[in-house]
């Protein structure tokens, strides 16, 4: 593995999320009647947010009017780290009773505590990646039908994609992501509807968009066989007895000793696109008063991202490397590998330079229903899918190499610049229910429930962005109000519980004692906890 590989675990786990759910996958769109029914709107399109859901819906909005939103939210990761398991706590304790060192130097913090998240944070144009303590975010939009028209005009601005969070310095769940975000924001969205006749609409939407990703890493190693180099320097080197006026031929491998659980360096990335093109298309079928079929298509999206990447090697790293740098064995060993192609760690405290992520936004495709069961009474059926196998593999290219990627050379894990990181997502098919009961001329109220199934294959889980299957709870009202607005508002919620013995996550608590570069927890139980709670409130109004 590599410092590259650290990046690509973190944005496969972070970029995955969007099939899942939890502030991704159009719950910041902005429109409280689709987060109210659970997303079945489809046959039912939400106003100028049928830009996103349905652009054939745009029909139904007549003359002038603008739409003014905004949505809040919280985002929320508690995990529970337990033991070590059996085998994992016998060889820690085998070092620790061998007493080469104080009771200090075995300390890991993750062990037996509780971590979370303290709000979120947003990577947004030009001011990067911006700790807020809840999501909070105004939008809106307009559109135009000129009277007797059977064309709508409309243009919108939404965010299909806005998650990210942040721990405290402390935290301990800190080394699977002391900060991350992903960002999807359509600035310009020029879109048309035509009502061929009454029964049947079509429309269609070019969207402009803004593409971003930052995340900040404090890395270290995690796995207890890192303690076999400081029983090495304290037993056959005897580092505690150098003399620097008689020294010895090993002498240069006792400049310093880290442990698994100390930082060894750290890394932040922030890269985005201004405008990345896309596409959405969808038709509207009524053949009666009662019942409506919608279709709907967003083609996918793609982006190449990019920005610069820093990487700080901690004390501890710099110590160790230091003196073996400079010993006359490491120079001829980096002469030997050089011919080979390849090139040894060096001893920078800091490695800056560009990153480039290519990613794709996949397709999505929404068939439903809208049935008036009764004249109160109508019920909304959506059938989804995600396309999210596009993603198999995630390309990341750094302008200079970093420590780690000189190492994963050797074993074929990385070139010096470049990885491609294996994924392997899968497409979701999924399901929404929504209903609207009709209180009153003036007010309408609503609830719905959407079926979220993670794209994470089995065995794919992590604790940095803990997403499995989870159902969405909607609920919310809306108000006609004097001079043919309309007020709306919903609340949404979701939550997913995962439990990750040791072992059961290579990307977090695996207990491969080759697996020294990401993998933070090495043997130790993880159980976590993901909350979203969602409010959006509209006002739609001619002028």
């Amino acid at each position: 593995m590599t410092t590259i590989r650290i990046v690509a675990t973190a944005l496969a786990a972070l970029l995955a999320t969007p099939a899942s759910a939890v502030l991704t996958d159009s719950l910041t769109i902005g429109n409280a009647k689709a987060i109210s029914l659970g997303h079945a709107v489809t046959a039912d399109p939400p106003g100028i947010d049928a830009i996103h859901f349905n652009p054939a819906g745009l029909a139904d909005l007549k003359g002038r009017q603008s739409h003014l939103k905004v949505v809040a939210g919280t985002f929320a990761i508690d995990m529970a780290f337990g033991d070590y398991d059996p085998e994992t706590a016998a060889t820690v304790e085998g070092y620790r009773n061998q007493a080469y060192y104080d009771e200090g130097y075995y300390f890991n913090d993750a062990l037996n505590s509780k971590s979370t998240t303290e709000g979120a944070s947003l990577m947004l144009p030009v001011f990067g990646m911006t700790d807020v303590p809840i999501l909070l975010a105004p939008l809106g939009g307009a559109s135009y039908s000129p009277a007797g028209s059977d064309i709508t005009f409309a243009t919108n601005v939404y965010s299909p994609m806005m998650v990210g969070f942040y721990r405290a310095e402390d935290d301990p769940g800190r080394w699977i992501g002391q900060r991350m975000s992903f960002m999807q924001i359509t600035y310009f969205s020029p879109s048309f509807a035509y009502q061929v006749n009454d029964e049947f609409s079509f429309g269609a939407a070019m969207t402009f968009n803004y593409g971003g990703v930052g995340f900040e890493l404090p890395f270290r190693g995690g796995n207890p066989s890192i303690f076999g180099l400081g029983e090495l320097q304290a037993t056959t080197l005897d580092c505690a007895n150098t003399d620097t006026g008689n020294p010895r031929p090993t002498d240069f491998l006792c400049g310093g000793t880290f442990t698994p659980y100390e930082e060894l360096g750290y890394l932040a990335m922030e890269v985005e696109t201004p405008m990345a093109i896309g596409f959405n298309v969808g038709l509207l079928w009524r053949p009666t008063s009662w019942l409506s079929f919608g279709m709907s298509y967003v083609a996918p999206i793609p982006m190449t991202l990019e920005g610069e990447f820093t990487w700080t090697s901690s004390d501890s790293w710099l110590g160790f490397m230091l003196p073996l740098a400079q010993s006359s064995l490491y120079g001829s060993l980096e002469n030997l590998v050089q011919v080979l192609g390849y090139s040894l760690p060096d001893t920078s405290t800091v490695t800056e330079g560009k990153a480039t992520l290519d990613i794709e936004m996949p397709e999505l495709f929404n068939l439903g229903t809208s049935i008036q069961v009764t004249p109160e009474v109508k019920l909304n059926v959506d059938y989804k899918f995600s396309g999210w196998s596009s993603w198999q593999d995630l390309p990341l290219e750094f302008s200079k190499p970093i420590n780690f990627l000189r190492l994963a050379e050797f074993v074929g894990e990385s070139t010096r610049n470049a990885l491609v990181f294996p994924l392997g997502l899968e497409d979701t098919w999924n399901w929404a229910v929504g209903m609207e009961y009709q209180w009153s001329d003036q007010l309408a109220l609503r609830v719905g429930v959407e079926d979220r199934p993670t794209s994470l294959p089995s065995g794919g889980y992590t604790p940095l962005l803990p997403m499995g299957s989870g159902k969405l709870y909607g609920a919310g009202f809306s108000l006609k109000l004097e001079g043919g607005g309309v007020m709306d508002m919903g609340v949404a919620y979701f939550k997913n519980s995962l439990d990750m013995p040791s072992g059961t996550s290579p990307l977090g608590n695996d207990t491969d004692p080759l697996n020294f570069i990401y993998n933070p927890f090495f043997g130790t139980d993880i159980k976590t906890d993901l909350s979203v709670l969602l409010l959006e409130f509209s006002i739609s109004q001619p002028f």
